[in-house]
């Protein structure tokens, strides 16, 4: 075995016992909360090296993703807020916002970038963090008022949604997709 075996294409879609683990905690920790706050939960990804986990709420959704791939170092984990297709990876993309944006526009002398994947015995007490911040940051976002989101969604993403998507469907035909406008302007 080479020590860059792990770059060769292989399956990587057996879930690791790490990541079951942290998928767990998570949705006992943030889960729990976020379905308090009537989201539910829409789907669950355990792969070797990553974990996706959604709720959503009518067009809202919550999204955690972690990654502990080698080349991903430093593993992350992150809570995502988003609004549209959470499905749709480009749409999601500019739809979603980290809650370490909303903490950096509320703060902006403080360093928010998301949160270290920790070892397996302190998954419980680093989600119990990041469920507190999401309560603090998030709380609007959470409850339907979308002001704070809009705002560091602008922020971060730019004002102008994409007009359109260029992507492949599932017979690998080239398509374009028109994206409607859902960002509130800034009124001037």
């Amino acid at each position: 075995m080479g020590i860059f075996d792990f770059l060769k294409f292989g399956d990587n879609s057996k879930p690791s016992r790490k990541h079951i683990s942290f998928a767990k905690s998570a949705l006992e920790t943030v889960g729990t909360f976020v379905e308090k706050n009537e989201f539910q939960l829409h789907s669950k990804k355990i792969e070797t090296y990553f974990t996706t986990i959604i709720w959503r709420k009518e067009e809202q959704y919550i999204k955690i993703t972690a990654s502990d791939f080698p080349t991903d170092y430093p593993y992350n984990y992150d809570i995502i807020l988003g609004e549209g297709n959470c499905d749709d990876f480009f749409e999601s993309e500019w739809d979603s916002i980290s809650i370490s944006d909303i903490q950096r526009m509320s703060e902006p002398n403080k360093k928010y970038n998301g949160y270290d994947f920790p070892k397996k015995r302190e998954f419980r007490a680093s989600l119990e963090k990041a469920k507190t911040e999401l309560a603090e940051y998030g709380n609007g976002f959470l409850n339907g008022n979308m002001e704070l989101f809009y705002k560091a969604r602008i922020l971060t993403n730019g004002e102008k949604k994409p007009e359109r998507i260029i992507k492949k469907d599932k017979n690998g035909k080239v398509i374009v997709e028109l994206l409607p406008y859902n960002v509130i302007k800034k009124s001037d």
